[in-house]
């Protein structure tokens, strides 16, 4: 996911509790978690939350602190004697940090927040607790099978994060648009109308007035969305980029392009920000957490103008990111981070109170039947449509793919590589066979670097 850059440092202090009481009040635990001081932990979490004291720094990017931030009061409630400060920047900052501090030995925040590009660049980390020796596994029924394995080390022995939330990806479009055009708006009808390529012609035809309004802000992204769960290679790190109907995609993204359809820009800029509040740039796609920032950073004054429904193009239902939480083993107040976790992430009331605020669809699913009007209710923003209804029905169809240290690097080349290839008047078949080409040559290095692992998990068949 990405978030708007800027940094926000706050701190939550509970309420009667004065800071001196809690300074350098550290876990039973050593930085090295051991399977007795991690049954410590479990007990003194799930069987005396007041006992205990502590002052814990959880790093991330927004609008996870808002998320964290709507929650804290339930937490409050059951740990009264835990000061939580909210350490917060743009994602890229966020990350670039963590892993200088997790290589240090120092500097890590209590508990961090991994975005899902990330997290198979930490699942075999050791500088992260495995939190199976908190009584983690305890859990995993709780959580979509998809993401749960995401953390799960190679040699299937550890776990290093706790899900967070999960990406259902949503097409996103004007409804104003779509019907000053004459097309249709409610979810199902839009859903059927573009579920061939020709279909998603039509509309990009339709909604597109040459350089003034336009149908993306890239012909690229529909190619993109079929890789949108970063399954770029199978477990022998193939890497697999033929899919179904993945030519014809191609093929209409070269007929948006050519007839002037897209704005050629990053979906992420802040031209396509302003495009999308106004109206000039009609639809895009993204996990549903996309949802919440259309209400609060894109274009909070558009409620009404906005509706939501599959992926077009005959897609199957996939996953856009998600986060999840760590606790580094440098951590000297595990127990304090783990009540964090174990209530923001495996409880119906954290988790839904961050979903009311922040629109961070849930990866513990009893979440979604305590509340059931938070995932069935009509939505205002949206006019009454309820895209959290299609993002529960798309989360229960994701299936489980094979995630790599290379997946990160190799998105980045279906941008680049398309526009390459359409600019060079190439086929499809030939911009299939150049992005093969760029993502073998970039992801190399970090290829062997992935056996590597393997092999040192034990698990890597040549």
């Amino acid at each position: 996911m990405k978030k708007k850059l800027q940094k926000i440092v706050s701190v939550l202090l509970i309420t009667g509790m004065c800071a001196s009481m809690v300074t350098g009040c550290g876990s039973k635990a050593a930085q090295a978690t051991t399977e007795e001081a991690g049954k410590e932990i479990a007990a003194a979490v799930d069987a005396d939350p007041a006992s205990i004291k502590a002052h814990i720094e959880v790093g991330g990017w927004p609008s996870g602190d808002d998320g964290f931030k709507a929650a804290m009061e339930g937490f409050n409630a059951i740990y009264p004697n835990i000061e939580v400060e909210l350490v917060f920047t743009d994602t890229t900052s966020h990350h670039q940090a963590l892993q200088t501090a997790l290589a240090a030995g120092e500097g890590a925040p209590d508990v961090a927040m991994v975005e899902g590009a990330y997290i198979a660049q930490y699942r075999n980390s050791t500088a992260l607790t495995d939190l199976n020796l908190l009584g983690a596994q305890d859990l995993k029924n709780d959580f979509g099978a998809f993401k749960w394995e995401q953390a799960v080390s190679d040699d299937g022995t550890r776990l290093v994060a706790i899900p967070w939330d999960l990406g259902p990806t949503l097409y996103y479009y004007r409804t104003d648009v779509f019907e000053e055009v004459g097309l249709p708006t409610d979810p199902e009808e839009v859903a059927e109308l573009m579920k061939t390529w020709d279909g998603v012609l039509e509309v990009a035809e339709k909604v597109s007035i040459p350089g003034q309004r336009w149908f993306l802000p890239s012909a690229a992204y529909p190619y993109q969305w079929m890789f949108i769960n970063r399954d770029y290679y199978d477990e022998k790190l193939n890497l697999v980029l033929e899919r179904e109907g993945d030519l014809e995609c191609i093929d209409a993204c070269l007929k948006i392009r050519e007839n002037g359809w897209d704005m050629d820009i990053d979906m992420w800029s802040g031209e396509a920000y302003a495009a999308y509040a106004a109206g000039t740039c009609v639809s895009v796609a993204a996990g549903s957490w996309f949802s919440g920032f259309l209400k609060t950073d894109i274009d909070p004054d558009g409620a009404g103008h906005w509706g939501a429904t599959v992926l077009p193009g005959g897609m199957p239902a996939t996953n856009w990111g998600g986060s999840f939480l760590v606790i580094p083993e440098q951590s000297e107040n595990k127990e304090a981070a783990w009540a964090f976790v174990k209530y923001m992430l495996a409880t119906a009331e954290g988790q839904n109170a961050m979903f009311k605020a922040v629109d961070y669809f849930p990866a513990y699913e009893p979440a979604w039947t305590a509340a059931p009007e938070l995932y069935t209710d009509p939505d205002p923003y949206f006019g009454g449509q309820s895209p959290n209804a299609i993002a529960a029905k798309i989360a229960a169809e994701v299936p489980t793919v094979y995630n790599t240290i290379m997946d990160t690097t190799a998105e980045g080349y279906i941008y680049s590589s398309f526009n390459a290839g359409a600019e060079a008047g190439e086929t499809p078949e030939q911009i299939r066979e150049r992005l093969g080409s760029d993502i073998e040559a970039a992801c190399a290095e970090l290829k062997q670097q992935q056996i590597q692992t393997l092999k040192d998990a034990g698990v890597w068949q040549e």
